[in-house]
């Protein structure tokens, strides 16, 4: 709270400045389609759609009592905002949701308003997340509603508790990773689907994968999964 009212701020590459945000955030509900249509004698097929980038225009502001803080200040949002990766942005009006994004351009309508300094950032967004999910795995078929509106990465765990001379996690439309290896109980298993990274006990394993892997992401929807050993399945939400 400041002077009684709520201060609404935003979290970008998991830190914090002391900025609150200012009514008028431009953010359309989903990422801009294009679509690719071939038109024939009888009619129209939709060849591919591909999607853009999310905008987000977000107005700020901060207070400078002289042009030396607002320098000081303005060199601080710089090294904040600037960033050469992808990086995770959450606002405190929108709880549960993380966009990943990058800023675009400058903050080209900068201008003073007595004690006060305001400006809009351009974010652009890749894509967006939601809640966590940790689905547990038997060694039969079982069915699973994955939640959110895209394809989405996972990752797996599995602690074996008896020897075993392979693993094979797999769903029910022919994706699977498989392994040949001599386990045994106690060995910490981790598969990492969207760096195609498998890993025991802490070190690289990538010397089990076999050839008949092939590797799955998680869409949005009914699907059965099943692993050889009891294995916790995790990924999150994603979102346009």
């Amino acid at each position: 709270m400041e002077g009684g009212r709520l201060v609404i701020n935003l979290s970008f590459n998991r830190e914090r400045k002391p900025i609150f945000l200012v009514k008028g955030r431009r953010k359309a509900p989903f990422s801009p389609i294009s679509r690719n249509i071939r038109k024939y004698k009888k009619g129209h097929r939709l060849v591919s759609t591909e999607t853009e980038l999310l905008e987000i225009l977000q107005p700020f502001a901060f207070e400078a009592s002289n042009d030396d803080d607002e320098l000081a200040f303005m060199d601080e949002l710089s090294e904040w905002l600037v960033t050469e990766e992808i990086c995770p942005l959450q606002f405190d009006d929108e709880p549960g949701r993380t966009y990943h994004a990058v800023v675009q351009n400058t903050i080209d309508d900068f201008e003073k308003i007595g004690s006060y300094r305001v400006g809009t950032i351009q974010f652009l967004s890749f894509y967006s997340t939601g809640e966590s999910h940790s689905l547990a795995l038997g060694t039969s078929f079982n069915p699973f509603t994955i939640k959110g509106k895209k394809k989405t990465p996972w990752t797996s765990r599995t602690t074996f508790t008896v020897p075993q001379s392979s693993f094979t996690l797999e769903n029910n439309l022919g994706g699977k990773v498989v392994l040949k290896y001599n386990f045994v109980g106690g060995d910490v298993l981790e598969i990492d689907y969207d760096k195609r990274k498998v890993m025991l006990n802490g070190n690289a394993l990538q010397v089990a994968l076999q050839i008949q892997s092939v590797w799955f992401d998680l869409k949005p929807g009914q699907l059965q999964l099943k692993a050889s050993h009891a294995t916790t399945l995790s990924y999150m939400e994603r979102f346009y």
